[in-house]
């Protein structure tokens, strides 16, 4: 059986439509000097309240949920965490019920991702850091299984082995639009926290034999432990498609420098970038992810790094909820 054939019998739940499409920021183009051909990938249109980037993994995430037969579903993430949002969101269809464990202090008064994982009803607990989460996670996952129930602890942002075919498969949608736009992109620039999204676009380029280069704009991990996750998460899917030969750190490519004073805060050069995206495109970017990766793109134009022939290509993870706290 070959590698694509065992990727197709992975289960998967198919929770909203997913062809998401590709359009070219001619405008950025113009504005940014040694900016080459300049697309986005939309993701922020996921769903019906811009799901976003993480119900792609979700769909894997819920099939094993339900061949475990598992009722319960605990996540975490900060106070204005997307994935805990769109897990809470996303589950009701299915009947589970979702317990999210988020770190921070809780405001007086909710907004953003929080006021809507209150207004749909989920359970939440808050930690103080994020150092607690996963202890407090597998507490209340021993502590509803005294009750009766089956609960699947769903680590930050389904970023393991059974989220990641999410990624793989949009290796795959891309490249069926590379096929119907007649280009191919030379690169491609995402938001990088958990490792989960990068580990199934590499994995993917390399299934369904496309070579972009994947630069991963980190939101809060140093390029060294970013690193080390991706390969970690990667390795045992890979294993289980029969893909040789693994990849290594030194194969990766993710830049730390985008950071600033950490996560969620902003910078001069995210904060220019919202404003561009927002004014020349119409396109919302976020300060915890997507405004430091579309930051990222105007820097290496700005520093000489593109050739004007190349395709570079921002995948907008959404987030955009986030922006109205």
């Amino acid at each position: 059986m070959t590698s694509f054939e065992l990727f197709q019998q992975i289960p998967r739940m198919e929770i909203a439509p997913l062809q998401t499409p590709v359009h070219r920021c001619g405008r950025i183009e113009t504005v940014v000097p040694g900016m080459p051909a300049l697309y986005v990938k939309h993701d922020d249109y996921i769903g019906p309240l811009v799901w976003g980037n993480k119900l792609r993994k979700l769909e894997y995430v819920f099939a094993e949920a339900r061949r475990l037969g598992a009722d319960t579903l605990i996540t975490c993430g900060g106070l204005q965490s997307n994935h805990a949002r769109t897990t809470a969101h996303a589950a009701l269809r299915f009947g589970f019920r979702v317990i999210l464990v988020l770190n921070g202090v809780p405001p007086a008064r909710p907004t953003g991702n929080l006021l809507i994982d209150f207004k749909i009803g989920a359970e939440v607990h808050f930690v103080s850091t994020r150092e607690e989460r996963q202890e407090k996670m597998e507490k209340l996952a021993d502590d509803q299984r005294a009750l009766g129930h089956k609960v699947l602890v769903i680590p930050l942002g389904a970023s393991d082995e059974v989220g990641l075919p999410g990624f793989i498969r949009a290796m795959g949608e891309l490249k069926q639009q590379q096929q119907q736009l007649g280009i191919k992109f030379d690169y491609i620039f995402h938001p990088s926290s958990s490792g989960g999204t990068q580990s199934g676009l590499e994995v993917g380029k390399r299934l369904f034999e496309i070579d972009p280069r994947i630069i991963g704009i980190s939101a809060d991990t140093s390029e060294r432990e970013l690193k080390e996750k991706i390969v970690t998460i990667s390795t045992p899917v890979m294993k289980h498609l029969k893909m040789d030969p693994m990849f290594d750190e030194d194969q990766l490519s993710v830049d730390d420098r985008f950071i600033g004073e950490g996560y969620g805060i902003p910078t001069a050069a995210s904060l220019e970038a919202e404003k561009l995206f927002s004014e020349q495109e119409g396109i919302l970017v976020d300060h915890f992810y997507t405004a430091k990766a579309a930051s990222a793109i105007i820097h290496y134009a700005r520093e000489g790094f593109f050739k004007p022939d190349d395709r570079v290509l921002f995948w907008h993870t959404g987030g955009t909820i986030s922006l109205f706290q």
